[in-house]
């Protein structure tokens, strides 16, 4: 799994291509499959957040186990 660092670089990379595409008029295709690859990646992000505090904070562990 990347870790959480790797993940937000590579969301940020998207988001700089993103409003580079938007800029050069990109087509609502490239647009879209730009958005999809940020979707997954921040989903990606997600999880791998849940991971780490779920790892590192017992009481969350807890909460969410009730």
């Amino acid at each position: 799994m990347a870790s959480v660092q790797q993940l937000q670089l590579a969301i940020r990379t998207l988001v700089s291509e993103r409003q580079a595409l938007r800029e050069l008029g990109a087509g609502s295709d490239e647009l879209e499959k730009n958005r999809l690859r940020l979707v997954r990646l921040q989903w990606r992000l997600a999880q791998a957040l849940i991971e780490l505090h779920l790892h590192t904070d017992p009481a969350i562990s807890l909460r969410l186990a009730a």
